[in-house]
């Protein structure tokens, strides 16, 4: 037997936990007899910032400590969810050479989608409208850097890795469960660090992303995976009421199925592909804003009162939730990070934030998005919402003069009402060009902006202070439309259609789509090559 002790002050990194977790049950540490870490954060609550810990802990006579507070008895329940059982470790009946899946869009829920199809045996045949992660990188660089044409098929949002290949690669969940510790474990295995195992507030960083894409590519190939780069689906191929294939940019069929449809929250085009072949849909809610660059040393001051030390670059998360107007709230905050062009549209603004994995840039930024509901969109169809963001897009295009300079504003003058003229230094590549933001925001979305700005700087005073700019506009936080799917996450209308991921409106984030494309695998698994006995222990 085990108990799952919390709350213990962490010893630091290589340290060995016993005398920690001794003095935390108040015992003799020669009762202890194994400690694992299960996870830590940073409690930054008192004046003396600490890193809190939870480890599994096996000793001798666990029964009479059960009742003390942060002490609980370990389960088999705990073992899946804390990722220390492979949910996948099962016998399972051969994959069946009449069903070939294909998998659209190399984003996190393609990608999972693929290689869990893959570990029990499926012909996978994985296809990516972008390039591969080091064509993209090549891509995006000459795009910011060096001001080379966009490409609309290969940029920061489309190709090998998704939106999150240029990011700050969060990967916070408060939950292992048995398919969240499998892909936790699985980007450990590609190379990530094992840390994020454990941290309550686990990110990857962009250049991690960039080092992790091609070990998981290589694990793919060798699956026996197709992986096809440069290959947009234009028609789903549906017969009787059932997908039985796709068509590709190329004009060639591929007649296989089941497919699953993994495209990511720009990809409107195939939006329109999936509601032309039949898949019901319907709008939802999004979340409209800007970026918000303080410098760091700002956060970290607030935050930390002052007294950092060797404590990592301070990150926030707000909200804002009225009895009357708007919800609002910080969305994918960047300590130590940049914001950056993230459209994939000629003659569009969109920004996003990105962080390395050191974090040690001069700037923070994070989004500060309002809620919209779908009765604002314009008509009354599925895609209405991407009608708006695209108005607000042009919009910024415009505002910005052209050239993918983002219009931005001081926080001090949006909350006064007049427009900026002069702005501070910014992370963002392409430049800023001053602007009053009502110019380019619904006006809905900027009394959200000003309620929710004025309530954030109450919390973290100086947030929006003179040193706070807006960049926008934030238009892309999640999907405007939903794809429904059944119990088995096939569309409700057309049979072997699995819509997944953000694109698909049932993730916000990393984990969340690799998640849904790990469900929408074990969803054919199942049906397909059902299992034969029960998980093993790792």
């Amino acid at each position: 037997m085990a108990v799952l002790v919390s709350g213990v002050e962490w010893p630091g990194e290589g340290a060995d936990p016993t005398e920690a977790v001794a003095s935390a049950l108040r015992v003799p540490a020669d009762r202890i007899l194994a400690c694992r870490l299960v996870r830590k954060s940073l409690d930054a609550r008192r004046r003396r910032k600490r890193w809190v810990a939870n480890y599994r802990v096996d000793l001798l006579r666990e029964a009479e400590l059960l009742d003390r507070k942060g002490v609980r008895a370990w389960t088999e329940r705990d073992d899946l969810r804390f990722g220390f059982v492979d949910p996948t470790a099962v016998a399972r009946q051969p994959w069946p050479s009449s069903h070939r899946p294909v998998v659209v869009g190399a984003g996190p829920a393609g990608l999972f989608a693929a290689l869990r199809l893959a570990e029990e045996g499926a012909p996978v045949t994985l296809i990516e409208r972008g390039g591969s992660v080091q064509e993209r990188v090549r891509e995006v660089n000459g795009f910011w850097r060096r001001r080379l044409e966009l490409d609309p098929e290969s940029n920061v949002v489309f190709g090998e890795g998704g939106a999150g290949t240029f990011s700050d690669g969060k990967i916070y969940t408060r939950r292992r469960d048995g398919e969240l510790g499998y892909i936790f474990q699985r980007l450990v295995d590609f190379g990530a660090d094992e840390r994020i195992l454990t941290d309550g507030w686990a990110h990857l960083g962009t250049d991690k992303v960039r080092a992790i894409l091609p070990a998981f590519r290589e694990r793919l190939e060798r699956l026996g995976v197709e992986l096809r780069y440069r290959t947009r689906m234009t028609d789903l191929i549906v017969e009787q009421g059932r997908c039985v294939g796709v068509r590709l940019n190329s004009g060639e069929e591929l007649r296989r199925a089941p497919v699953i449809v993994a495209a990511g929250h720009s990809a409107r085009d195939t939006y329109e592909v999936l509601i032309r072949a039949g898949a019901a849909a319907e709008a939802r809610t999004i979340s409209i804003g800007a970026r918000i660059e303080h410098p760091q040393e700002l956060i970290d001051r607030v935050r930390y009162k002052g007294q950092r030390g060797e404590l990592p670059p301070a990150s926030y998360r707000l909200a804002w939730k009225p009895k009357r107007g708007r919800r609002a709230h910080t969305f994918c905050m960047c300590p130590g990070g940049l914001v950056v062009p993230a459209t994939n549209h000629p003659e569009r603004v969109v920004v996003n934030g990105m962080s390395f994995f050191a974090r040690q840039a001069f700037w923070a930024n994070s989004a500060v998005i309002v809620e919209v509901q779908p009765e604002e969109y314009p008509g009354t169809d599925a895609l209405g919402g991407l009608r708006y963001q695209d108005r607000i897009e042009r919009a910024a295009w415009v505002q910005g003069g052209g050239d993918y300079a983002a219009p931005a504003q001081r926080v001090e003058d949006l909350l006064a009402g007049r427009e900026s003229t002069s702005l501070p230094k910014s992370s963002y590549p392409h430049g800023l060009a001053p602007c009053d933001l009502r110019q380019v925001l619904p006006e809905g979305v900027i009394a959200g902006l000003k309620q929710a700005l004025q309530h954030f700087d109450r919390k973290l005073p100086g947030f929006a202070g003179p040193e706070a700019v807006l960049i926008g506009p934030e238009s892309r936080t999640t999907s405007p439309v939903r794809f429904l799917r059944n119990e088995r996450l096939h569309s409700t209308t057309v049979a072997d259609l699995l819509p997944v991921g953000e694109g698909a409106g049932y993730a916000g984030g990393i984990a969340s789509a690799a998640l849904d494309g790990v469900r929408a695998a074990s969803s054919l698994i199942e049906t397909f090559a059902p299992s034969l006995r029960s998980i093993k222990p790792l």
